[in-house]
């Protein structure tokens, strides 16, 4: 039987495999995909400007988020300069502190072979750390939420004035990542749990006064600031609409049934989340630990919070994947220990998402004429069923083995996945295709209504910005008079489904690139007076 300390000296594996599997080849994919361009491009305005205060995007006040993730890449824009793998290099800083924070945690509230399986479990999660790849908010999100949370609980049990400060503050950062949900969704499960222990004293605890000058004193100066600088419209912009509006309707096309934030979830702590039923099962036969209560009290808040939300995102219910791991971190040591049993049919559900995984890959990719070429690359994601299988032969009476091997199956996966494979196809985006003719010589590039926020980001001058045109009449009368005076080319970046409308203007169409995996396609014009010139 493997001790306690056995899996304290193999965290520290695990955290260097994770740091691996975050900052390999973290710059190799563009930046493309719509959150992430126009997250990234904001903090390079903000760097190129020396601001600190109003976000801005294609020279436009950037209502959609907080400024703490936007200060994380100006400092590393300022460090390495700017680039992809600089936009998202705190992102991943975020990831390697979430699981290590996780593990400290749990091994201070639980065992060391506890807290073991909870990293495992998140340090496999192909979703966890996709998501810590990227240059967006969440990442900041996550940790400062489960650092805020893992302080609460240990403020419930102490009664320490430190802990309840550093859950203020922790939770204070996090609201300066996302906005107020980053306190009211901790707030009701720490009161779910006062409620559930029955710890009233919490309730007239005068240090909450201190906790709450604390939260503010973070929190509150650049909301205040930003408030004053724009006059209150990024107020109105991000608390109305970007927070109520998204809560109560569906926006930008991201709905979904009920039960979509359930799958989120259960796909994305794949591959221990197929043991849902046996962890269930086993919470209800032995008595929950307030580490599992709390835990669970967080994964199910959360949860239901957007399932009932109507605007439904992959990342929407991602500050709970710590907690989720911590329980299925406890699972895999109950089943370690012979007090549960790994089912058979968990074996089958991973086997057919392994399965299918490669056969959709391949068909992704063949639909697409830009990713074509690469389909025969979706078949080195085979390492996951054959690895799912090889786990599945071990005998069950070793359960350690049958983790191990699929551990290991993960981690190859992930690498091949994350770090290989997503690169090579993300590559093949209009963007990135496109690029080099916008950044040939001083062009002069317009847009009309619609354009791919990732042209900024990917722009070799940070001072870049693309003049939006919503009237034909208006972009007539600046390309005519461009042409006039000057004998560089003028490029409009549009879609397809534009073209008609610009039909009447004297435009040639330059190229067109469908966006990968998406309806739209993006179509590059130029003002037919520059090219018979």
């Amino acid at each position: 039987m493997y001790t306690n300390v056995y899996y304290q000296k193999r965290f520290w594996w695990l955290l260097l495999a994770v740091a691996g599997l975050l900052f390999l080849h973290l710059g190799a994919a563009p930046v493309y995909i719509l959150d992430e361009a126009k997250n990234a491009q904001c903090a390079r305005e903000m760097w190129h400007a020396g601001a600190w205060v109003v976000p801005t995007f294609n020279g436009d006040l950037r209502t959609d988020k907080p400024a703490l993730h936007y200060w994380f890449m100006h400092v590393a824009f300022s460090m390495f300069g700017d680039g992809a793998w600089q936009a998202r290099f705190f992102s991943a800083i975020m990831g390697i502190g979430t699981v290590l924070i996780t593990f400290l945690f749990v091994r201070k509230l639980s065992t060391a072979t506890h807290a073991f399986f909870s990293a495992l479990a998140l340090a496999l999660s192909t979703h966890f750390l996709f998501e810590f790849r990227l240059a967006v908010p969440d990442p900041y999100l996550i940790f400062f939420t489960a650092l805020g949370l893992f302080s609460a609980l240990q403020y419930l049990q102490q009664k320490s004035t430190w802990w309840l400060l550093a859950t203020a503050a922790s939770l204070a950062l996090a609201t300066l990542a996302k906005g107020p949900v980053a306190l009211g969704l901790p707030g009701i499960v720490i009161l779910l749990y006062v409620v559930i222990r029955k710890q009233w004293w919490v309730l007239t605890d005068v240090r909450l006064l201190l906790a709450a000058v604390v939260y503010t004193g973070i929190a509150a100066p650049w909301y205040w600031a930003v408030h004053q600088a724009t006059q209150g419209a990024f107020t109105q912009g991000f608390f109305l609409e970007h927070n109520l509006s998204r809560f109560s309707s569906e926006m930008e096309g991201h709905g979904g049934p009920f039960f979509v934030t359930i799958l989120i979830v259960l796909i994305g702590m794949l591959p221990f989340s197929t043991h849902i039923a046996s962890l269930a099962g086993l919470m209800r036969r032995k008595p929950m630990s307030d580490l599992v209560l709390f835990s669970l009290l967080v994964s199910l808040v959360y949860i239901l919070f957007f399932t009932i939300s109507s605007t439904k995102l992959p990342n929407y219910p991602m500050p709970c994947y710590p907690f989720v791991a911590v329980l299925l971190g406890y699972l895999l040591t109950e089943i370690l220990h012979g007090n549960a049993t790994w089912k058979k049919y968990t074996w089958w559900v991973l086997g057919i998402i392994g399965l299918a995984l490669p056969i959709g890959g391949f068909v992704a990719l063949g639909m697409e004429p830009e990713t074509a070429p690469y389909r025969w690359w979706a078949l080195g994601l085979l390492v996951l069923p054959v690895g799912i299988l090889l786990a599945a032969l071990r005998p069950q009476s070793k359960p350690g083995n049958a983790i191990a091997w699929l551990a290991g199956t993960y981690l190859l996966f992930n690498t091949f996945f994350l770090a290989i494979a997503y690169p090579l196809v993300y590559q093949q985006n209009p963007v990135t295709l496109l690029q080099p003719i916008l950044n040939k010589g001083k062009n002069t590039v317009v847009a009309y209504k619609d354009f791919n926020p990732a042209f900024l980001f990917n722009a070799k001058n940070p001072g870049f910005r693309i003049q939006v045109f919503t009237d034909t009449a208006e972009l007539h009368k600046f390309c005519s008079a461009f042409s006039a005076q000057n004998k560089s080319p003028v490029y409009i970046i549009s879609r397809t489904d534009k073209l008609l409308e610009l039909n009447t203007l004297p435009l040639l169409e330059i190229a067109r690139k469908r966006d990968l995996f998406e309806i739209p396609t993006t179509v590059l014009l130029q003002w037919k007076a520059n090219f018979e010139n």
